[in-house]
Formats: C-alpha cells, sequence, structure tokens
C-alpha cells in the first residue's frame, strides 16, 4: 500500500516541517513505548521511501482490525458491513454459523425505536437503531471457521480495500472487497472459491435475466422482508462459465460449477421501488443500475482549491471492465447535497436509502463531488471576546466593572497550578482553559492590566506542568509506537483501558487536547514571548488529533474528523456492535476552534484555513444531525422534540449521556465549553426552540453547573435576561453553582459579550 495522495491541495500541509521528520521529540514524550493492543498491520517507516499513513484508530474502517478478530460492524453508508468468522455474536444467528461477509441494510419501516423518554405516551423516544440484519452473507463452501481470516490491505478516508482468505488451501484463495463510503454497489472479486450466498432472511423469488446487462449477468432476488436486491455476476477471463446460482433452501444460494473467478455487485432497490404499482419506475430504477454496473471505486482522495476559497472535493477513481465509460454510482447524505457544487449528478429518477442515523441518503452519478463552504462568517470569529453577529458591545457600568473585579480578584487567589494538576486530561485541561478564559476577560472585558498579567503568569505556570511532560511524576503523555499516537501512561499502570475516559485507547483525544491547545492560544496571544516555551509541546497534540499532512508517518491523518460525515468520531479502539459515536457536538466544534485560535497566534495561515473549512463542514453537520431544529427532515419525528441526540453513534441515536440521563446533563453536554465561538454553531432559532420546549424551567433553576451552562448559553439570545436573574442571585448573597470548567467571571465576560446596544 501507498499513501496515494489521500489529501491533495494546498491546505493538507504538515504544521511544521521540522516536526514531522520524527516521531514526537523524546525529550518530551520519552521513548515510545508499544501498545497492549496490537494491530495485525506492521508498518515499518524505513523501509519505504513512501511508507502509508497509520491505521486510523477511531476511523469507519478501524473495527476491522480492532482485536481479537475485528468481528464488529463497520458503517460505509448506506449498508453496514461485517466480517463473518463463525463464532463472532453476529456470526451466530442461526444453528450452521455464518462465514464472509455480511451485509446488512434497514429501511425507515425496520428502525427500532425505545419507549418513551417518561411515562407519557406522547413523549419523544429515548433513542432509535437499526437491527442488524444479515441480509445477504458473501461466502464460500471451502471456508469455515478454522480456516477463515481477514486482513485490511489498503486503507483512507473514504476507500479501503478488505480481503477474506481461506487459509491452507494451496494457491491465493480469497474474496477482494473494496468498500467505498456510500457506494450503492457492495463488489466482491472472487478467487479460486466457490461462492455461496446464505441470508438471515427467507429467499422468497429469484429471478434471473435471459440477457446479460452489459455483459454482467442479472438476478433479481425478493426476500420476504419485502425488500428487492440486485445482484450482478461476470468471470474474470471471458469464456469462462459465469455465476450458476442455485436456490439450495430458503436461506441459501449456491454456485453449482465449482470454483470460480470473477466479480460479484450488489444492490438494494429503494423503498420507493417496492411500494411502487408502476412498472416504468421499477424499470427506470433498475435501468441506473444496469447503466452503473461494472465500475467499483478503487481508491479516492480529497483535494481543496485554493486555501481561502471554501472550496474542496472528493475525487472517485474507479476500476472494472466499464470504468471508462461509466461513472460510479455513490449516495450522499444530507449535509452534502446542502454544498454540493453543480454540476454534480443526482440520478433520473431520484433514488434515495435511508442512511441509518442521518436521513436519507441520494444516489449521485460523479466521479467528483465538489462541495463549496461560504467561510464569510466563520472568519468573523477569532481569539477575542465578542459576537460578531451582534457586534456594537455596550461598556461595563462603573457598578458592573466593580462587581466583575471583586469577582475575579477572588478567583486570583486560588492556587493554580494545583487546581488543574489532576491525573485526568480532560479535567485538567478543562481547569487550564478556564484560567486562561479568566485572563481574557481581564484582559477584554474588564481591561485591567495588573489583573491580566497575574492571571496570565498564573495560568502559564499551570500549563508548563503539562507541557514539561518529562517532569511529571504521574500520568505522562506518551508515544504509542503500535497505533502512533500520545497517549495517557495511566493506563500502563493501572492496567484499565477505560482510564481518563479511555485516553490510552485514543477514546476523545479531541476533547481533552483542544482544552490545553486553546489555553495556550490564549496565553500566547497575550504574552507571544511565551510561545518558545510550548510551541512544540501544542503542535506536537495537534498531529495527534488533526494531522493533516501525507509526508507525517508518524500519526494517522485527521485522527478524529471524519470527511465524509462532517463531525468527528470520538471512539478509540474500542470495538461496538452500533459503530462509533460521539456525544458532544459542542466540544468537537471547540477543538477545531482551538485549532484557529492557535493558528492565529502562530501566523500559520494553511492551519488557519483548514480548521476554518473544517468548522464550516462540521457547523453543516452539526445542524443536520445534532442540533435538531423543528423542521428537521433527517430525524425521524418521534425523536425530534429531544432537540439533542445525547449521544451519536453511526447506527443509533440515544438520547443520554455517558456519565447521566438527566435532562440537564444530556443537554449540556451539546453546549460545554462556552467559549467566543459558540455563537458560531448555537443557532439563535434553535436555542430558542430548545428553551421553550426543554430546558427553560431547568436552565433557570441554577440548581447546578449544568443547569448555569444551559443558562448562560441563553445570552446568546437574551443577554439582559440572564444577566439581570445572575445580578440577582449575587445580590441575594446565593451561590451560582459552577461547570468544573467555568468561572464565574467567564461567566459575566460571556453576557457581556453578548450585550448589543441594539438588544
Amino acid at each position: 500500500m501507498n499513501s496515494f495522495e489521500q489529501f491533495k491541495g494546498e491546505l493538507f500541509n504538515s504544521l511544521d516541517s521540522n516536526l514531522i521528520k520524527s516521531p514526537p521529540y523524546s525529550h518530551l514524550f520519552g521513548k515510545g513505548q508499544s501498545h497492549p493492543k496490537q494491530h495485525p498491520i506492521k508498518i515499518s517507516i524505513s523501509s519505504s521511501s513512501s511508507p502509508p499513513p497509520p491505521p486510523g484508530t477511531n476511523k469507519w474502517y478501524t473495527q476491522l482490525i480492532l482485536q481479537p478478530n475485528g468481528t464488529e460492524p463497520i458503517y460505509p453508508l448506506p449498508y453496514a458491513l461485517a466480517y463473518l468468522n463463525g463464532t463472532s455474536l453476529l456470526s451466530n444467528q442461526s444453528t450452521l454459523p455464518y462465514l464472509g461477509l455480511g451485509i446488512s441494510h434497514s429501511t425507515n419501516q425496520q428502525i427500532v425505536y425505545g419507549p418513551p423518554i417518561s411515562n407519557q405516551s406522547e413523549e419523544p423516544v429515548k433513542f432509535y437503531l437499526n437491527p442488524l440484519i444479515i441480509s445477504f452473507c458473501f461466502s464460500a463452501s471451502e471456508l469455515n471457521s478454522q480456516n477463515i481470516t481477514s486482513n485490511l490491505s489498503y486503507w483512507s478516508e473514504l476507500v479501503v480495500h478488505f480481503n477474506i482468505t481461506c487459509q491452507n488451501v494451496k494457491g491465493t484463495n480469497h474474496i477482494h472487497i473494496p468498500i467505498c463510503r456510500g457506494s450503492a454497489f457492495i463488489t466482491l472479486n472472487y478467487l479460486e472459491l466457490t461462492p455461496i450466498i446464505r441470508s438471515t432472511l427467507a429467499i422468497i423469488n429469484v429471478f434471473q435475466e435471459k440477457e446479460l446487462v452489459n455483459d454482467f449477468k442479472k438476478y433479481k432476488i425478493d426476500f420476504n422482508d419485502q425488500s428487492t436486491w440486485l445482484l450482478y455476476s461476470k468471470p474474470n477471463l471471458n469464456g469462462d462459465p459465469n455465476l450458476d446460482l442455485k436456490k439450495m433452501n430458503q436461506n441459501t444460494l449456491i454456485h453449482n460449477l465449482g470454483k470460480w473467478n470473477g466479480i460479484i455487485q450488489i444492490v438494494k432497490m429503494s423503498e420507493n421501488y417496492n411500494q411502487s404499482s408502476s412498472n416504468i419506475q421499477r424499470f427506470n430504477e433498475e435501468s441506473i443500475y444496469d447503466r452503473g454496473v461494472g465500475v467499483w471505486v478503487d481508491k479516492a482522495n480529497i483535494s481543496s482549491d485554493s486555501i481561502h476559497s471554501g472550496s474542496y472535493s472528493f475525487n472517485w477513481y474507479s476500476k472494472g471492465p466499464r470504468a471508462r465509460f461509466q461513472s460510479p454510482l455513490i449516495f450522499a447524505l444530507p449535509h452534502h447535497l446542502e454544498a454540493l457544487v453543480e454540476p454534480t449528478k443526482g440520478t433520473e429518477p431520484i433514488i434515495l436509502l435511508n442512511s441509518r442515523v442521518t436521513g436519507q441518503m441520494k444516489l449521485l452519478e460523479s466521479d467528483k463531488w465538489l462541495f463549496k463552504e461560504d467561510m464569510k462568517l466563520i472568519k468573523k470569529f477569532n481569539i477575542l471576546p465578542k459576537n460578531p453577529n451582534h457586534p456594537n458591545l455596550i461598556d461595563l457600568s462603573p457598578d458592573q466593572k466593580v462587581l466583575l473585579t471583586e469577582i475575579l480578584i477572588k478567583e486570583l487567589e486560588i492556587n493554580f497550578e494545583s487546581e488543574s494538576n489532576l491525573n485526568s486530561y480532560y479535567f485538567a485541561g478543562k481547569k487550564i482553559a478556564k484560567q486562561a478564559l479568566q485572563c481574557l476577560t481581564a484582559k477584554y472585558i474588564l481591561k485591567d492590566d495588573d489583573l491580566t498579567f497575574i492571571c496570565l503568569e498564573k495560568t502559564k505556570k499551570s500549563l508548563l506542568q503539562f507541557s514539561n511532560n518529562t517532569k511529571r511524576i504521574d500520568n505522562q503523555l506518551i508515544y504509542d509506537q503500535t497505533w502512533k499516537g500520545l497517549i495517557s501512561s495511566s493506563m500502563f499502570k493501572s492496567g484499565n483501558e477505560h482510564d481518563d475516559f479511555g485516553n490510552g485507547v485514543y477514546n476523545d483525544h479531541h476533547f481533552h487536547f483542544s482544552y490545553f491547545i486553546h489555553a495556550a492560544s490564549i496565553l500566547v496571544h497575550l504574552d507571544s514571548n511565551f510561545l518558545k516555551e510550548v510551541e512544540v509541546y501544542i503542535n506536537n497534540l495537534i498531529r495527534d488529533v488533526n494531522n493533516s499532512s501525507t509526508n507525517d508517518f508518524h500519526f494517522p491523518l485527521f485522527r478524529y474528523f471524519d470527511w465524509f460525515l462532517g463531525h468527528s468520531l470520538a471512539t478509540g479502539l474500542v470495538p461496538s456492535l452500533d459503530g462509533k459515536n460521539q456525544e458532544s457536538c459542542s466540544e468537537d466544534i471547540n477543538f477545531l476552534y482551538s485549532l484557529k485560535t492557535w493558528s492565529e497566534v502562530i501566523k500559520n495561515e494553511n492551519l488557519l484555513n483548514l480548521s476554518e473549512l473544517q468548522l464550516c463542514i462540521l457547523n453543516r453537520s452539526i445542524q443536520n444531525y445534532y442540533l435538531i431544529k423543528d423542521d428537521n427532515l433527517n430525524i425521524p419525528k418521534s425523536f425530534k422534540s429531544n432537540k439533542v441526540p445525547g449521544i451519536l453513534f453511526e447506527n443509533k441515536s440515544d438520547y443520554t449521556a455517558f456519565f447521566s440521563n438527566q435532562i440537564d446533563a444530556i443537554h449540556m453536554i451539546q453546549v460545554i465549553p462556552i467559549t467566543p465561538i459558540t455563537p458560531f454553531f448555537r443557532a439563535e432559532r434553535f436555542i430558542e426552540e430548545e428553551w421553550n420546549s426543554k430546558i427553560s424551567e431547568i436552565a433557570q433553576s441554577l440548581k447546578n453547573g449544568y443547569c448555569t451552562l444551559l443558562f448562560l448559553q441563553y445570552s446568546i439570545i437574551n443577554p439582559k435576561l440572564v444577566l439581570h436573574t445572575m445580578m440577582k442571585f449575587l445580590k441575594l448573597k446565593k451561590e451560582i453553582p459552577l461547570d468544573d470548567g467555568l468561572s464565574l467571571s467567564w461567566c459575566f465576560g460571556f453576557i457581556f459579550s453578548q450585550l448589543d446596544e441594539n438588544r
């Protein structure tokens, strides 16, 4: 495998050209260590002038290479795919275990809904998910649970190559499967194996077309769940026998002519196809797939236009006997369709398939998807505490200035180093970022240079106890030589992979490290001389979470941000039936915002424009899948009024949080942390809808730190109400409870940054 320039263009360059020549410096992160969770892919940096990038730990394909057998499903969409080895949970859905590649897809009617969130039946449901029904298992008669193996021979952001092999058989007997995000066809290339096709569904009908379709034999297969699939086959060599499927029983089709070499392509027909009484409509939909057969995406890359343009593209590189004449058929998600630039071509008729949890996907027919994001608004946001949507700020009154000064002086009495010297990178990062925002408040809201200086010096020391990494007694960051990343050493001492939210298995680094990066940005902004003390440390954190250079072989490319889904995936080396997940869209925003602020202070144009583009893509994804407005068409009606998902898996949306099922926690986790970027993604209309339907009463109670955060974010649309209420609490000498990453001074700093003289 080679890197195939998976990312091309001016945006995708290294943060520091000298830094990428080696792993993170040993004087900062030690000599490196092997990870207890090994993977089967061996990468030697020195063995090739152009080695492959390390496989991703948080990518859509990672479950295929996780211990012990890589048998949890992946979700390239619209299908779910699973390696069935005969012993896994999904393999054992009948008395005879399934072996091979399992394919699953659920219609809207098959979605499973949880109970109402309360005892009242009119309440929205707690969750919805897609059942993992194995519609097809592509296998071979030579395979059994002792000789079946798998490997990943190519991996990238949009395409992987997966192989299922029959060991202990002479020759190279295997099934080669190029897997592309959104692909309408699942393609399998059989080599010297006898195809067997099984299903957990009952096969009602198998119809074989009399004539070849573009040199492919065509079968139409109907199941008892009212679904119809088209199967196309072609031998690798002209003159060889084609696939000859015979129905063995109600769940099995078998090729009767022995070992076979050839291509099989399978595609599911839309719900409209199966519900339509019109033969013409059915014929038209089939005709699109008849035209598109014989083509599959072998590789793909993502390319950028000029760094300021907001333009980028998915470029699909096809193989197959008809690849020279035909563009690939690929389904696009709703947020793709909003940003696509013509002439990306949809099909006629329009074909839609359910994505799983992100709405209906639309079939496109194109070698290139060109996107354009409007960068005007994001460029108005920066490190400063102001809302560009309401730029006419009001000066603090004398009383307000006295109040904020008193609050800040009291907060500065705390020992900042002790406050942040924690064994959790997540909680320590929140503390340091809180301290940095206190400094920002002192400088730009209070405009007090003396208090700014005191705060700045205290926060510098707080951060330095982490950036001087090798001097830490406990919980250093070390370089993992197996999966290529910076992980907490606590897992090696405790043996518990769940320490610090699973930092050691790459859970949530983009959340954890973003607090450090944002804090460092503020400190360098306020004192440029501090850059030399933290630059290497912060740049290495960025390499870990958002490596954008194909020349940096010491970290995976874009560990967290998923360019197809438009948001990050927080789950690392932890297998799950429902795929990877992300709980907090707001901390995802904070991740990219921290990169934007860092790029501003180090004056790196590439990182600045890259992070701004990622923020625009993420914001578009959030508006479609996370912050659910009343007119959202992607989310089922029975779930929509929850307003947020809680935890969004690849296969499930769950109205909860990992740490609590209380409403204040579920909504707070989509708010935290409140920073100058918060008004960018929390649209005023959504805030109003969520406030009126879900959180106004609990937020105004200010009964805990979560409620305070929910109330504080409401100042984006009604700062006077929030200010009045908080001032009233203080006058009555009532304590305002605070989240551990929020200070009272920044509460007022943020409110004052939203006070426009016109409202």
